[in-house]
């Protein structure tokens, strides 16, 4: 799908925030250089893309091209259809994810939706969503940090795809305890009940859901079971970041 085109207003916006604030790199956080984008020169090569052979359920990266399914999903039923990732949640890229997160660094969201977009490419023809969803944040922690992460990635990469938007059609209406604490059982425990459908009969069958990492898949599993519930047929995902799964992962310049 074609990128929509950005309005005039706030293209001259983005050209006074740049002069205000410089774009800096997403892995050592240095202002960049004029051509330079989103990640400098130095930086590039230490992009943890994931390149190879993914799990066809996750996306994780899997040892070979023979190995269907990572270990994971081959253990464990998921409740999404399909899942993919630019990167793998590893070396320099956790720290760019954490200063994005809890350093209110917004700056790095349009890279970060390109690099998702371009893992979209080969996928959207298949997964065909109608709709973009972001897992929402329960509105007490959402004011404590000023924003959704997963937000504003489903924000941008549906101003780039023209995908629709759907932000309000699922609510978070739990406090749950941190996941990373979390064994595999006590996450799906801790986050059931925690999502709920906004309205009802949404006549959707395919939407795509966004968040920033995915790890056991817990969230996305309780996400899709909710949606599911209300007659959505087939729920998809992208993310940021994957675990890496036990694979050496390759790293190339894409953008």
């Amino acid at each position: 799908m074609k990128e929509k085109r950005e309005h005039p207003l706030r293209q001259a916006g983005s050209g006074l925030l740049k002069l205000l604030y410089p774009p800096r790199c997403i892995l050592c956080d240095e202002v960049l250089h004029l051509r330079e984008h989103g990640c400098c020169s130095s930086c590039s090569a230490h992009l943890p893309w994931i390149t190879g052979p993914v799990c066809m359920k996750c996306g994780k990266p899997v040892a070979s091209a023979e190995k269907e399914y990572c270990d994971d999903c081959m253990k464990y039923p998921h409740e999404f259809d399909c899942g993919a990732a630019p990167f793998t949640y590893t070396g320099r890229m956790v720290q760019s994810v954490v200063r994005m997160k809890f350093g209110n660094r917004r700056d790095y969201i349009a890279f970060y939706a390109e690099a998702m977009e371009q893992a979209l490419q080969s996928r959207l023809e298949r997964w065909r969503p109608q709709a973009i969803i972001p897992v929402p944040m329960h509105p007490k922690k959402k004011r404590r940090r000023g924003y959704n992460q997963a937000e504003l990635l489903a924000e941008e990469l549906s101003r780039r795809t023209g995908i629709a938007y759907e932000g309000s059609l699922l609510r978070c209406v739990k406090m749950t305890a941190p996941q990373k604490q979390l064994g595999r059982m006590d996450r799906r425990k801790n986050l059931r009940g925690s999502f709920v459908m906004s309205r009802q009969r949404t006549g959707l069958e395919r939407v795509l859901i966004v968040d920033d990492v995915y790890t056991t898949g817990s969230t996305i599993d309780e996400i899709s079971r909710v949606l599911k519930e209300d007659g959505i047929r087939h729920t998809f995902f992208i993310v940021l970041c994957t675990g890496k799964g036990k694979k050496k992962v390759c790293t190339e310049k894409k953008l």
